[in-house]
């Protein structure tokens, strides 16, 4: 094992790696409330075009359903409100016979206080108060007593965050990641002692004061030997570990199994089902892939990447006929009918991308988004904030914010929003003027899904 760098002392004892994972997520989500969204944005952040599809989705599947009766939508991890705020505002446009919307009740579930006392504070949630109702409940570990059945599950970006064990196969035994939350003592907010019984214990009243230590956590590593047979799902892991190569690290989304047990049991037959929106590996070559990342860290949130075979393979023992697994881009272009990547992947492919300072990427990419948004209405009007990276130059940094300004309020709402071909076709002349030619387009949405790819997976009974 390697030595800790200087001054830094443990936190606690080594524990399999889903048991600091999901306490120091508690503590994250627990203190951030809000302010997560500053660490990192999702695809449901500002965009519309997921929630539209999944709108767009519902009301067909009611109509033909002829449903009459109460209907019934839970989201699982709630984000800012912006994923249920878009979703009611199209289903309310759509509903121009008043036959669906006003027979939905639309559940935001979230285990975190401060997280659901932000979204009610969205202004498209605000429309729609007689809709809605905001739900304390952790999708994994409770199960929320239900008298009525359940239309649609949904959740965005929550699995990553779930209860996780990572898995090295070697030479037919099993090793496990063991992780030791460390920490500088100068970074502690509280003296030394005190701050480490607050964090074990999670007294989130006293961490909540200065929430920048869990920025400056060390995560030391180590691998043991396991035995998984008494694992829950273990038939559907043992089998899974049978296509994987020795030395590649394995995510088992434990904390996502429960999830699809928790779903099955609450959604009524021919409903919708459970629909997720996670990144991670789509198939075994993914997996097996030497090198890819299986973890990620966001201003101190831990998070693995999912593992969508695995998950698919256990939705089918959970009992779920149909499952849909597919690129998160190919679910929103198969609503708008025509091929989609996000802004930030349009900007991935400007041929002098990796060759740019931080400051002048960050440019390019408002300079990319008014050169789309002549072509590009979304219905809902926002301004978009856009602070620029640490270091930018005084210069760049006014030359920066005077282009935000000028941005619609209409135009592209955020940089990993969706834009169609068309939108980046009609917008080419533009991009020229700041450097695209055609075949870098073209190479955007021709650009295979990495290694670890956001996802779109259904699950029917």
């Amino acid at each position: 094992m390697r030595p800790l760098p200087p001054n830094v002392r443990p936190l606690g004892d080594f524990q399999t790696a889903d048991v600091w994972q999901t306490h120091v997520n508690a503590i994250f989500y627990g203190i951030q409330g809000p302010g997560i969204h500053d660490h990192f944005q999702t695809f449901v952040s500002r965009d519309h075009r997921l929630a539209h599809a999944l709108a767009d989705r519902f009301f067909d599947h009611a109509k033909s359903a002829a449903s009459t009766g109460p209907l019934h939508v839970m989201e699982w991890g709630v984000g800012n409100g912006n994923l249920a705020g878009s979703f009611l505002s199209r289903l309310k446009a759509l509903d121009s016979g008043e036959t669906v919307y006003p027979q939905l009740t639309y559940s935001l579930c979230d285990f975190s206080d401060e997280i659901l006392k932000g979204a009610r504070l969205h202004p498209k949630l605000q429309e729609h108060a007689d809709r809605t109702r905001f739900v304390a409940m952790n999708a994994e570990t409770d199960a929320p007593v239900q008298q009525d059945p359940v239309h649609q599950i949904i959740s965005n970006e929550i699995w990553d965050d779930l209860a996780t064990r990572v898995v090295v196969k070697l030479n037919g035994e099993f090793l496990e990641e063991y992780l030791q939350p460390c920490i500088d003592p100068a970074r502690c907010p509280l003296p030394f002692a005190e701050f480490e019984t607050c964090f074990q214990e999670r007294r989130l009243d006293e961490l909540k004061a200065d929430p920048g230590f869990l920025e400056h956590i060390h995560w030391e590593r180590s691998l043991r030997k396991t035995e998984i047979g008494d694992w829950p799902e273990a038939p559907a892991i043992e089998t899974h570990f049978q296509k994987i190569d020795d030395r590649i690290p394995v995510p088992v989304n434990t904390g996502a199994f429960q999830t699809l047990r928790q779903a099955f049991d609450l959604l009524a037959p021919g409903s919708m089902g459970y629909t997720g929106f996670d990144y991670g590996m789509l198939g075994v070559p993914e997996l097996n892939q030497v090198g890819r990342p299986y973890f990620k860290l966001y201003g101190g949130q831990y998070t693995n990447m999912v593992n969508f075979p695995l998950l698919r393979d256990v939705g089918e023992r959970v009992g779920f006929s149909a499952i849909t697994l597919q690129p998160q881009r190919d679910f929103v272009a198969s609503d708008v009918n025509e091929p989609v990547i996000s802004a930030v992947d349009l900007v991935q492919a400007h041929p002098k991308i990796r060759r740019m300072e931080p400051w002048d990427v960050d440019l390019l990419m408002i300079q990319t988004l008014a050169a789309l948004n002549p072509f590009y209405r979304s219905p809902y009007k926002q301004k978009l904030d856009y602070p620029p990276v640490a270091g930018t130059p005084k210069k760049q940094r006014r030359r920066l914010a005077e282009a935000v300004e000028q941005l619609s309020k209409s135009g592209v709402p955020d940089t990993v929003a969706y834009v169609t071909r068309r939108e980046v076709e009609n917008a080419a002349a533009s991009l020229k003027k700041i450097g695209y030619d055609a075949g870098d387009l073209d190479d955007a949405f021709a650009a295979s899904p990495p290694p670890v790819a956001f996802a779109h997976i259904q699950f029917r009974k």
